[in-house]
């Protein structure tokens, strides 16, 4: 037997060694081999929305199922667990209304110190059931996993361009490409020094004859591998981060899965519910625990089967509540230095006791300061930013691209800009150097063909718009797209067919408002008007779905709600000129002559050179109807 077969059996493991390798320590290899071939058969886009819906809020609920469900916990905690939920889902849903980009920063950015904490955590178990509690190798395991999360971050051109773009959106001050290049250079050459540091320690320890927590160093090593791979090395970010992801969460239901167990043997406290799913490790059991996680995590994937757009945002905000509560959840309640939590987790240390202190009515005051203080404080002051002191945005577009040079993101963003700028010629540069990177990005085929629809090149547009279906199917903006180059060839049916497809995938009120125009067309008046009035429901406030509907009702013959259709239409816009002379159309049929008189001179008082109004109001002053 050799010696470093005995030290192996000597190691304590949190579930065994078979158990720890599959859901600890061999996790990752195993998370790679499931979904990595996958892409083979599904667009990594789908792969990630299913694996990511089940497994990442999913692996909410079993945090929650003890926070509130293990009595004593929540009587020490009881104002977080309480006022919490209520704030965040404030300040989230006036967020999510209001497209506060500042939330959605911080919930990037809190997100990888999450992935990070809870990596660090595992370790640190490893290390307290292995009664290795040296302050130095804690403090090395921390700045290691730190170290590598950054840099590897940073290295990820996908990863750290979505935390610049966020930047940009916010209008917090922008990295120049240089400034960018140092950070990364200098983060590189520092972890390598940590790095070295770590490896040193591990050596020192084993020429002494200290314990070293073997489990620990394979979780670590197994670990910065998987953020490596996933994340830089395959360049596919969104298969990459759902591997991470489900890696992640596979971790923690098995550790919450051995606390809680461990938590119903040994505490009287325990509630109903968790004496239920923790009580005994029989495979029924085991089975509902995770059938119930996942059932919880379904619910982030009625985005994909949901189409109306209110709807959506709601699942939004539950889903981002849910995740912003996980995070503040986990950095309290398991807090390994306490003698509970050691208990539960089979480490044999020297905790401490958390007493509850009497707290009453004033508690839940300090709870609610502590959150605005946290969360809706940061919020207003990125919100500010945003709204009253923007970046420069196409100087940060531009640095962008500079930074992240092989990123089709940055360059079809930039096109993007351009476009809006009216540099259309340096747009489709743009969007031509995006597809050269990668031909399956879809965005970047879609702005292009609405580009090339804008400069009259309709083949050229139907072609991009075409790769853009083939790519992503349900592309509900390049389905509309094509179907408007369709109708204005003439394609009549075959516009039809793509407006409808991309209304099945999501009610999008342009596509309601193009399928009138087309049904209008074919002579559809009736089929028309329920389009033009579905548009309306979603999108009041848009003009253009006022006149087209007054335009239907004209056609139909109803001239009374053709006339209110008109009138709102000039509400919304007081420039909009075909809306008035339609209008007094309508009114001169209705036999309301000095109505329509009344609407030609008011057009003519914002449009004096108008000819049309001008020759209508002659043939009203003769008495001649309207051609």
């Amino acid at each position: 037997m050799t010696s470093l077969g005995a030290y192996y059996r000597r190691q304590q493991w949190i579930i065994s060694p078979c158990g720890d390798l599959f859901f600890f320590v061999g996790t990752p290899f195993l998370c790679l081999l499931t979904l990595l071939p996958l892409r083979g058969f599904f667009d990594s886009q789908t792969i990630a929305f299913y694996a990511l819906a089940l497994f990442a809020t999913g692996h909410h609920l079993p945090g929650f199922m003890r926070a509130y469900g293990d009595r004593d916990l929540f009587a020490t905690f009881k104002e977080k667990f309480v006022i919490a939920p209520l704030i965040v889902l404030a300040v989230v849903a006036y967020a999510q209304f209001h497209t506060l980009h500042g939330l959605f920063m911080m919930v990037l950015l809190w997100e990888i110190w999450h992935l990070f904490m809870q990596h660090y955590g595992i370790m640190r178990i490893y290390d307290g059931k292995n009664r290795v509690f040296s302050r130095i190798d804690a403090r090395l395991d921390w700045l290691l996993s730190a170290c590598a999360f950054a840099v590897v971050v940073v290295y990820s051109p996908e990863y750290f361009h979505r935390i610049l773009d966020h930047t940009q959106k916010v209008g917090l001050p922008f990295l120049s490409a240089s400034q960018a290049q140092v950070l990364k250079q200098a983060l590189l050459y520092f972890t390598l020094a940590v790095g070295a540091a770590y490896v040193g320690n591990l050596f020192h320890r084993r020429q002494t004859g200290q314990v070293i927590s073997l489990p620990k160093v394979a979780v670590m090593a197994t670990t910065l591998f998987l953020i490596y791979y996933a994340w830089v090395y395959i360049g596919d970010l969104v298969i990459g981060y759902a591997a991470f992801a489900v890696f992640h969460d596979i971790q923690y239901f098995a550790i919450v899965w051995v606390y809680n167990h461990n938590l119903v043997k040994k505490q009287v406290g325990a509630t109903a519910l968790l004496k239920a799913f923790f009580s005994a490790p029989s495979i029924p059991i085991i089975a509902l625990y995770v059938l119930v996680c996942f059932a919880y995590g379904s619910i982030n994937m009625l985005e994909g089967f949901l189409s109306s757009g209110q709807a959506i945002q709601l699942v939004e905000i539950f889903v981002i509540t849910s995740t912003l509560l996980h995070y503040y959840f986990d950095g309290f309640i398991w807090k390994l230095r306490e003698r509970k939590h050691q208990v539960n987790l089979g480490i044999e240390g020297e905790g401490i006791e958390v007493k509850i202190a009497a707290r009453g009515w004033t508690g839940y005051l300090r709870e609610s300061g502590r959150q605005l203080l946290y969360l809706a404080l940061p919020v207003l002051g990125l919100t500010i930013f945003q709204f009253y002191w923007p970046s420069n945005e196409a100087q940060a577009r531009e640095e962008l691209v500079q930074i992240f040079p092989e990123s089709p993101d940055a360059h079809n963003n930039l096109g993007v800009l351009y476009a809006r700028q009216g540099s259309f010629a340096k747009a489709m540069v743009e969007y031509q150097r995006a597809l050269s990177l990668d031909p399956r990005t879809y965005e970047a085929n879609k702005n292009a063909g609405v580009l090339c629809a804008q400069q009259g090149d309709l083949e050229g547009a139907h072609r991009h718009y075409q790769q853009a279906i083939e790519i992503k199917p349900r592309f509900v903006e390049a389905l509309n797209a094509q179907g408007l180059v369709l109708m204005e060839r003439g394609q009549l049916d075959s516009a039809v067919a793509r407006f409808k497809a991309a209304i099945a995938e999501f009610d999008y009120a342009p596509a309601y408002n193009n399928l009138g125009a087309a049904q209008l067309r074919r002579g559809e008046v009736l089929e028309a008007i329920r389009a033009y009035q579905r548009a309306l429901e979603l999108d009041p406030a848009d003009p253009r779905h006022h006149f087209n509907l007054g335009l239907a009702y004209q056609k139909a013959g109803q001239e009374r709600p053709a006339i209110a259709a008109f009138e709102q239409t000039i509400a919304l816009e007081p420039r909009y000129a075909k809306a008035y002379l339609s209008l007094a159309l309508s009114c001169q049929r209705e036999g309301r002559r000095d109505e329509a008189r009344q609407v030609l001179q008011q057009l003519l008082s914002v449009e004096p050179e108008n000819a049309t109004a001008r020759q209508l109001l002659n043939r009203l002053e003769l008495h001649t109807p309207f051609p």
